[in-house]
Order: structure tokens, then sequence, then C-alpha cells
């Protein structure tokens, strides 16, 4: 009775609103995990997430939606490089939720608002908290913007953001900037289906450096790979492969370690069983690794 109760209220609370588009999806990751330091011990860890994702469109033709985040579980970092991260028994918990994004969308492009939730486009180690997104034929261009202000953390600018693309076969050019008064641009071209070139320019780069990285690209069927050469006193080359069949994908990357005369190594694997499942896997030149399943309702 109850239920029926609250479904009838629930119809006569709604009439008269604009159809809206309401959806759940969800994730879940459990497995093992070691940061590969001198005697550290395995960790298990596990997570999982529901998403709801929510969009309408008003009468004069405006879109707008929004997503919220429900986790709970272990806060670990599964990307390859960064499995050093992840501390010996110290495996954080996850926030219990997430701000969540809003944005609305016309004519004059699409406004995002997501607190702490938005990359800087130029400068990812900064989050912000507005974004402006416009498309007109082969140019893009996307501004992001903080709205705390926090004078402390953005000492050296950071605040405001920019990135034009501009994209018209075969050819793409980037250029993003802040305003720090750091700046990288990005020049790529397409030879054919299989290979491309690509040259950044980055007046950041390494130490406060300007940089700059020679890049080539592979890719046919279920074999890909790139090189890439940089003129940075770090990090100067780097060599990536990448091998799919059916259901399996391999990956490894080897680059110079920072200068030090060593080399890095990623490897990665994964098996996709079906049905939202697949089992995944990742070490590095450290010992640190992952091994686990990775879910998707």
């Amino acid at each position: 009775m109850k239920n029926i109760l609250f479904a009838t209220t629930a119809l006569v609370a709604t009439a008269g609103i604009a159809a809206a588009d309401v959806s759940l999806s969800g994730a879940a990751n459990v497995g093992i995990i070691n940061d590969g330091t001198a005697g550290a011990e395995t960790d298990m860890y596990q997570n999982m997430s529901i998403t709801a994702t929510m969009s309408g469109e008003t009468d004069g033709g405006l879109t707008f939606g929004a997503t919220l985040s429900v986790r709970n579980g272990d806060d670990v970092d599964l990307d390859v490089g960064d499995l050093g991260d992840n501390t010996s028994g110290a495996i954080a918990p996850l926030s219990a939720t997430s701000f969540g994004s809003v944005f609305v969308s016309g004519d004059f492009g699409t406004i995002t608002f997501d607190r702490d939730g938005i990359d800087n486009v130029h400068n990812d180690d900064f989050s912000h908290d507005v974004s402006y997104a416009y498309s007109a034929g082969a140019l893009s261009v996307t501004v992001t913007a903080d709205i705390d202000n926090d004078g402390a953390a953005y000492a050296d600018g950071e605040e405001f953001a920019a990135k034009v693309v501009y994209s018209a076969a075969p050819v793409t050019v980037t250029v993003a900037t802040d305003d720090s008064g750091e700046a990288d641009a990005t020049l790529a071209y397409a030879l054919n289906d299989m290979i491309g070139l690509s040259v950044n320019f980055d007046t950041d780069g390494q130490g406060a450096e300007s940089e700059t990285i020679v890049k080539a690209t592979y890719a046919n069927g279920g074999i890909s790979a790139h090189l890439a050469l940089a003129d940075d006193d770090d990090d100067q080359w780097e060599i990536g492969l990448g091998y799919t069949a059916g259901a399996l994908t391999l990956g490894a990357v080897f680059a110079e370690n920072d200068g030090a005369g060593d080399t890095e190594m990623d490897i990665t694997a994964s098996y996709d069983l079906g049905g939202g499942m697949a089992i995944k896997a990742a070490t590095n030149e450290s010992g640190a690794y992952f091994v686990g399943t990775a879910l998707a309702f």
C-alpha cells in the first residue's frame, strides 16, 4: 500500500512538468594492489559507484542536464604511471558523494558547472569550477575558470584557462594557455589512416623551461605503436606498443627515467569477459602492480 501511495503521489506532483530523461549507471572495482616500495605489503581494494544522469529540454530549445555520483570503498589510482601513489596499508576511503555537474546548452555553446571537478584545460594539475565550450565547423573553443579564487593555491595564476582547436583533416592545431602566462601548442598531421605525426611546443616543460616533443603514431588492425622524442634534459624519449586480439588488450611503454639513465617500464593487460566485466592488470619498473576486475552496470 505504501509503495502504491508513493507512486500515485509522485505522478500528481510531476503533472505538467516537461518530460525529462533520468538514467542510472554503476561501476565497481575489486582486486589486489602493491605500491612497489621495499617491504610493501599487498593490499586488497574495492570500490563502487552509482551515477544518476539527468537531461531535459526547454520549450525554447535549450538542453540542460546534471549528473550526480554516490561512491564508496577504497580510493586507489589504477593508472599504471601512478601505482606508486597507493601507499601500502594507507589506502584512503572514497568520499561518499561528488558535487556532480550541471550544464546548459544551446546555439551559444555549452556552460558546465562542477565545483572543483573541471580540469584547467591548459594544466590539469589545477581544478576549476566552470567551463564554456563552443564549436563552429572545424573550430572549437573551451574556457575554464576557478570561482573559489584561492590565492594560495594559485600564486602563479591558473585561475583561468583557454584552449582553441582547429581540425580540418588531415591537420589539427591545438593551442592552450592560462593566466600564468604559460602556453603550449600542438600541430598534428595524419599521413594516412595508419600513420600520424605531431609536434608539441610547451613554454613550461620540465623545470619551467620550454620543451618540444616530436611524436609519430601507428595503428593498423590490432597493432599500435608510438615514438616520442623531446629536447628536455629529463625525459628525452618514449616508445609505446599495443596489441589487441578479440577480448585481449596488451600495452607496453618504455621511456627515459628523469635523466637518470634508467628506463621506465609500464605494462598493462585487460581481458573483456563481456556483459560489463573485465579482468585488468598493470605493473611498472618499480615492481608496483595491481590485478583485479572492473564491473560496469
